[in-house]
């Protein structure tokens, strides 16, 4: 491991214990942490799935429509799991109907006539769950981690864009 690594272990484990160097508990609490980010080569400060993403799927491209171009998509409920997840993993935790909608126009592909009904059906095969606060006063969902390994097991990369 070189120097510049080094330095980003350190930075990371900064990050994550925060910037209190006279606690104690936060000494302790970044040496254990920067311990560990050592012996991981691979470590991020990224989460877990996201870490896996970038494993199974590569790093995601910048518009959600080459993303779901790359997928094997068939139905309006892998779409739109998949729509939810590219949203989660870009920092947009919550999506709401018409972020939906706007995400099928700019794949151009045709919308389901109700989407509730997608999203419903969604929620019983445990993809998906309404989320408990609104998004611009609107009613929104979000992906769960079961959706999240069904997008990164079952929809993978058959071409790329």
């Amino acid at each position: 491991m070189n120097s510049e690594e080094i330095k980003n272990k350190i930075q990371q484990a900064r990050e994550l214990v925060g910037d209190n160097p006279e606690d104690p508990l936060t000494q302790i609490a970044f040496g254990e942490v920067l311990r560990v980010l050592l012996q991981e080569p691979f470590a991020s400060p990224m989460g877990e799935g996201e870490v896996e993403l970038q494993a199974k799927l590569g790093a995601l491209p910048a518009q959600l429509s080459v993303f779901l171009a790359q997928l094997n998509i068939t139905t309006h409920i892998d779409r739109i799991v998949a729509i939810l997840y590219y949203q989660y993993h870009t920092g947009n935790k919550l999506t709401t109907i018409a972020e939906l909608e706007e995400a099928y126009s700019s794949a151009r592909v045709r919308a389901p006539r109700n989407f509730s009904d997608i999203l419903a059906q969604c929620i019983r095969n445990g993809y998906v769950v309404t989320a408990k606060d609104k998004k611009d006063g609107k009613k929104a969902w979000q992906i769960t981690s079961l959706g999240e390994k069904f997008v990164e097991t079952e929809l993978p990369k058959v071409k790329n864009v």
